[in-house]
């Protein structure tokens, strides 16, 4: 694949939660699978924050092998 070759990248699922000490998310599960719930986070901005770094490691580690290197 060209590196400018168009890219297009499926991403997680998130399950986001209120509880009483605060926001909880955790990637939605699937066929069983468990995944690490992280939290309490403060306000829907933290954890909206929090989702948007997560899914920015996930494009990052997707779409490294088609990086140009320097």
């Amino acid at each position: 694949m060209h590196g400018n070759a168009r890219r297009v990248y499926a991403l997680a699922d998130f399950t986001v939660e209120r509880r009483g000490r605060g926001w909880y998310f955790a990637r939605t599960s699937r066929f069983g699978e468990k995944h690490a719930e992280k939290g309490p986070y403060s306000s829907e901005v933290s954890v909206a924050l929090m989702i948007a770094r997560e899914i920015i490691r996930e494009i990052a580690r997707r779409d490294a092998p088609y990086r140009l290197s320097g």
